[in-house]
């Protein structure tokens, strides 16, 4: 007779064990969150759209500009028509909290614990604001880094400070600008955007691009720099402005004139999703967000219908197109999800690649979302936002780095009015 030892009590153990699992064990967003402007309401929704639950009151009428969270989900940052607030996320208050920052960009700590942004008093001059309690003065540093390029990365007592000027690019410990150390030598001409670690950047620099197989022009291009002291330079996408960096600082989310794109920062892999705005980025990177029209259109106005002259009849519509073959360019009807830009996988050289549009435009059909800026619509230094949200109506999208390159984005929220932001999940 064969018995079965031990085989109650591994039962036992597995039971336990599916009981102690979070409960979003198995979950492809591992828990994470969604949160989005609507009306003078902030609300949030699951990674599918599911739920959504009003978390904060707003002002009537504001606009909401951006949104950013830490990379643990405790913080949120936003931007209301270009004034800073914050408030935690575990429930504890329905309302924002006003940031003493003035106008200009804003930037929250990868710990949630400090926002670097510009100094009322000395608009030239960036302040640290501790975030330690709900109350309006909270602990503030000046410290005298120019506002439009200086970023915190790092967390905790690895926090330092990096910024650009024209001497090249710095960093230092808060409380320590007298001992800052070159991070690399050549001064970017705008959109810097250092990586969460400090060990990487982007930003726009004056290079030389190929007008055609023999001949380099000069040119104004997205490229990677290293921060080690070297700063050797790598190019990205001609056209792009950064929006951010994932939290694991290895992919990037950058606006291509019309089109939304996930970028690996170390190159060699990227997607577009051509006719969205790109709103914000999951913390692997495998996740995006953008807005898209409401209508499903990338143009901002339907076409009209030809009129008919008196006594004749009107022309009659053009038959549907049929699909391109292979390697040809796709039509300007196409719907946004249509023909979405090839991840490449193609090992990545030692020289830097040539730029993937020569001509500095965004080489995918005519088509443009509703406010998305072009290639010549550049974020500048101080910008407060490097892509605001487009105006008109909106809804919130899911964009996915993995699988086919035609996998359409998947529609959040039908009924979106500002800005968006992924909330990673708890560890």
């Amino acid at each position: 007779m064969t018995r079965l030892v031990g085989a109650p009590g591994c039962a036992a153990v597995a039971v336990a064990a599916a009981l102690a699992a979070p409960a979003w064990a198995g979950d492809d967003f591992a828990g994470a969150s969604i949160i989005f402007a609507r009306g003078s309401s902030l609300y949030r929704v699951d990674a599918r759209g599911r739920g959504e639950t009003e978390i904060a009151k707003l002002a009537a009428k504001v606009t909401v500009r951006a949104l950013r969270c830490d990379a643990g989900g405790a913080v949120l940052l936003a931007d209301l028509a270009g004034k800073w607030a914050w408030m935690p996320l575990d429930g504890s208050t329905r309302a924002l909290i006003e940031l003493p920052c003035g106008d200009g960009p804003a930037q929250l700590a990868e710990d949630g614990s400090a926002v670097l942004c510009r100094s009322t008093r000395a608009p030239s001059q960036s302040i640290v604001v501790e975030l330690t309690g709900l109350g309006p003065a909270q602990p503030r540093v000046t410290v005298d880094v120019p506002p439009g390029t200086a970023h915190l990365v790092g967390s905790g007592a690895e926090r330092r400070l990096v910024w650009a000027d024209g001497g090249g690019v710095w960093t230092a410990a808060p409380g320590e600008l007298r001992k800052k150390t070159r991070a690399a030598p050549d001064a970017p001409l705008r959109g810097f955007l250092p990586s969460p670690d400090g060990a990487h950047a982007i930003a726009v620099y004056a290079d030389q691009i190929f007008s055609d197989i023999h001949r380099q022009r000069p040119a104004e291009v997205l490229m990677t720099v290293a921060l080690d002291g070297q700063g050797a330079r790598r190019k990205a996408i001609a056209g792009g402005v950064a929006v951010e960096w994932s939290h694991d600082a290895q992919w990037l989310l950058v606006q291509d004139g019309a089109s939304a794109c996930i970028m690996r920062a170390s190159g060699g892999q990227y997607k577009c999703w051509r006719g969205y705005t790109a709103a914000s980025l999951s913390g692997d990177g495998r996740w995006g967000l953008a807005l898209g029209n409401r209508d499903g259109s990338k143009k901002q106005t339907p076409a009209r219908p030809a009129k008919a002259r008196s006594g004749k009849p009107g022309k009659p519509a053009p038959a549907p197109p049929t699909p391109p073959p292979a390697g040809e360019p796709a039509s300007a009807d196409d719907k946004p999800w249509d023909h979405l830009d090839e991840p490449s996988d193609e090992p990545e050289s030692s020289e830097p690649a040539p730029p993937i549009d020569p001509t500095g435009e965004d080489p995918r059909p005519a088509g443009r979302a509703v406010g998305v800026p072009t290639p010549r619509d550049r974020a500048s230094p101080i910008d407060d936002v490097s892509v605001a949200p487009p105006s008109g109506p909106l809804s919130l999208y899911r964009l996915r780095l993995e699988g086919a390159f035609t996998d359409r984005p998947a529609l959040l929220v039908k009924v979106v009015d500002g800005a968006a932001v992924w909330v990673p999940g708890p560890p």
